[in-house]
């Protein structure tokens, strides 16, 4: 036999045996009620999102967010699942920031999130090899700051008045009143 044909002979048998064995099951954690109202988010609500600004915090209340009064939200804002987001009053949420909230976002009074900041309330298992979906919240206290381009990671909580310099990555809690930055995140000496 030429090597060729060995060749061909294994990669042919490692493809009948990978074919063989079918991947694992993956189901929806979504309800249908919970598919539809996304669908609805995704077309009627982005549309009156984009043509009618000033409803934007009405229009996250229709879709089930908790929004308290004086809040603004930047044209390009991406909002996963409405009613996952808990927001206090006279926050602002910034031009391409993501508010990926599978699981609970929890936002105190006088928050800013500055462009493209991106919370993520939502990650897989990967030691399953269904990978399921897992929720874990994000909570940040009032007068927080969270700087350009910086990383919220899931199941992180921050204290009233916590700093995220610009392109910070949190992965773990912090008590208020610290500044963070780098990646992992570390509290600014002063």
């Amino acid at each position: 036999m030429e090597p060729t044909e060995i060749n061909n002979e294994h990669t042919t048998n490692s493809r009948t045996s990978a074919m063989e064995e079918a991947p694992p099951a993956r189901r929806t954690m979504w309800t249908r009620k919970q598919q539809i109202v996304r669908i609805l988010w995704g077309t009627l609500g982005k549309f009156i999102w984009v043509v009618f600004p000033g409803m934007r915090s009405w229009i996250l209340r229709r879709f089930g967010a908790t929004i308290g009064s004086d809040c603004g939200f930047a044209r390009r804002v991406e909002i996963t699942i409405p009613w996952n987001l808990h927001m206090g009053n006279n926050c602002r949420v910034a031009e391409h920031a993501i508010l990926y909230n599978l699981g609970q976002i929890t936002i105190g009074d006088s928050v800013r999130i500055d462009t493209r900041a991106h919370l993520c309330a939502g990650t897989h298992d990967m030691r399953d090899t269904t990978f399921p979906l897992l929720r874990p919240p994000i909570s940040l206290g009032d007068g927080c700051y969270i700087g350009v381009d910086a990383y919220i990671a899931p199941d992180v909580t921050l204290g009233s008045n916590t700093i995220v310099h610009a392109r910070a990555s949190v992965y773990k809690s912090y008590d208020g009143n610290v500044e963070l930055q780098g990646n992992p995140a570390r509290e600014v000496q002063q």
